[in-house]
């Protein structure tokens, strides 16, 4: 009877799924990124560790970096498990990099970099920062990439910053997260689809076609294929970006 209790024992474990692990992060995003729990949908918080059996609906551009270096550009309409995605299963980069060096562009080996630990598990941006009947994509993009965002929109929120410090006096974040580039020494302007962006202090945004963006703090633009823009060095200086590319400014 014990040995038949121990081979049942032994056979429950070796059934027992094991627990997920994060595979992937919402690196930015120019509209709300929503995740279905149960049968509600929540809108994800830039930065959030995402599980492979999250289920994902974009209403706009965004970027999913994955912990095995892979790198996903979102569209308006794309639904899916994160787990579905190649790129939440490959351990390579999948876009070339390269760095600026005396403003111009040098190619540089793609080796991985350690990306799981910039994301934070803290998931879901606050509801009452999105329950404004009156808000837009617009209100949105205004909210989370452009300084004094939260005061700024049609109905604001009950939670969330009114009015942010300049960078310089901010306290670092550790994670990943939605946050003002800052303001010079480089411009860019996006002339087709999108490029996405992050700081030297993790603050990340997504920059739609048609404008020109001051770069701030800015450390490393992400171009998804298709995408082109201008990097304006100052000086008469400019330098031609054309995606799939990862730059690196320093």
């Amino acid at each position: 009877m014990r040995a038949a209790l121990a081979v049942f024992a032994v056979a429950l474990v070796g059934c027992q799924k094991k627990p997920e692990v994060p595979v992937c992060g919402l690196h930015s995003a120019a509209a709300p990124i929503t995740m279905t729990v149960g049968k509600k949908e929540r809108t994800l918080s830039v930065g959030a560790k995402l599980l492979p059996s999250d289920h994902l609906t974009a209403s706009g551009d965004a970027l999913l970096e994955c912990f095995g270096a892979a790198l996903r550009r979102l569209e308006k309409g794309d639904s899916f498990d994160v787990g579905e995605l190649t790129e939440s299963k490959i351990e390579s980069t999948n876009i070339p990099r390269f760095r600026l060096v005396a403003g111009k562009l040098e190619k540089v080996e793609a080796m991985r970099r350690t990306v799981a630990p910039r994301y934070s598990d803290n998931q879901f941006t606050p509801e009452s920062a999105l329950d404004a009947p009156e808000s837009t994509s617009g209100d949105y993009f205004v909210a989370f990439f452009t300084p004094n965002g939260f005061a700024k929109m049609k109905t604001a929120p009950l939670d969330g910053p009114r009015k942010l410090p300049p960078p310089s006096l901010r306290p670092r974040v550790p994670f990943v997260h939605a946050g003002d580039l800052g303001e010079g020494p480089y411009l860019l302007t996006v002339e087709d689809e999108v490029v996405f962006a992050e700081t030297d202090d993790l603050a990340t945004a997504a920059l739609p076609e048609d404008k020109t963006y001051s770069l701030g703090r800015t450390v490393r633009l992400i171009l998804p294929d298709g995408a082109e823009a201008t990097l304006d060095l100052g000086g008469g200086t400019l330098v031609e970006l054309d995606g799939p590319m990862d730059v690196s400014l320093r």
